[in-house]
């Protein structure tokens, strides 16, 4: 059984927290639009009167698709005073060096996906024999993941939308580890813990991992890390599957 908490719930602890705000090429965001990989810098901005946000420059231009994701300026407090401050910075030569590797991709995009046996979050066994046909969805995650819980709740939303995908979260934590984190996010695909098998996909890359796969059982998509853009296009990836 997935772990399933109520989206109102989900929606009420994450309005508790305090709004992100990240600056790229002169728009803002509620997170960096884009894999971090293409992040070379970043500039902790705070105006006098204390409205911060996150600096963000980049080794390659915001592609159109992300500006969807942009928040309009007009409902952004002090908006023009952190644009110029973000300059000043900038000029300044106050930003954070950064540097992502690209992410060596350990399973491979036209692979076939490998037989497994995994076991969820109450005891029951899964293999490839229960997704046969179907379209399968895998997110990799761990408890100390801060961008993992952040995109809990969309991706339950995907869940809700699309019930006849097969929807798979694993950790290699145990599950009462595991548990407070899922009913705290409200995360409704089904919780696969103590894994091993998938964990060895990672590599230095990090978490979040996404892997789909068709109803053929081959992978269609692999995506390290997570953005607007990137679950955007993973979406997408799984809507043209179904």
């Amino acid at each position: 059984m997935a772990i399933i908490a109520s989206a109102a719930t989900a929606e009420a602890q994450q309005s508790d927290k305090p709004k992100k705000l990240v600056i790229v090429e002169g728009h803002f965001f509620d997170e960096i639009p884009v894999a971090n990989d293409n992040i070379t810098a970043l500039y902790m901005l705070a105006t006098p009167s204390g409205t911060r946000a996150t600096g963000v420059e980049m080794s390659e231009p915001l592609p159109e698709a992300a500006l969807q994701f942009a928040l309009p300026a007009e409902e952004v407090a002090e908006a023009d005073a952190l644009l110029r401050l973000f300059d000043e910075t900038k000029a300044a030569g106050k930003g954070i060096a950064v540097s992502f590797a690209k992410a060596e991709k350990l399973i491979a995009e036209g692979s076939r996906f490998p037989a497994f046996s995994a076991t969820d979050i109450d005891g029951r066994v899964w293999s490839n024999a229960d997704v046969e046909g179907k379209v399968m969805v895998l997110n990799l995650w761990f408890t100390g993941c801060g961008p993992c819980r952040a995109e809990m709740p969309e991706l339950s939303q995907w869940r809700t939308e699309m019930d006849d995908v097969m929807f798979f979260s694993s950790t290699w934590e145990d599950a009462a580890t595991a548990r407070p984190v899922l009913e705290s996010c409200g995360f409704n695909w089904t919780a696969l813990v103590g894994d091993r098998q998938f964990k060895e996909w990672i590599g230095s890359a990090g978490y979040p991992l996404t892997i789909v796969v068709d109803k053929q059982g081959t992978v269609a998509k692999v995506e390290y890390g997570t953005s607007p853009l990137q679950r955007a296009e993973l979406k997408q990836t799984i809507l043209s599957l179904r």
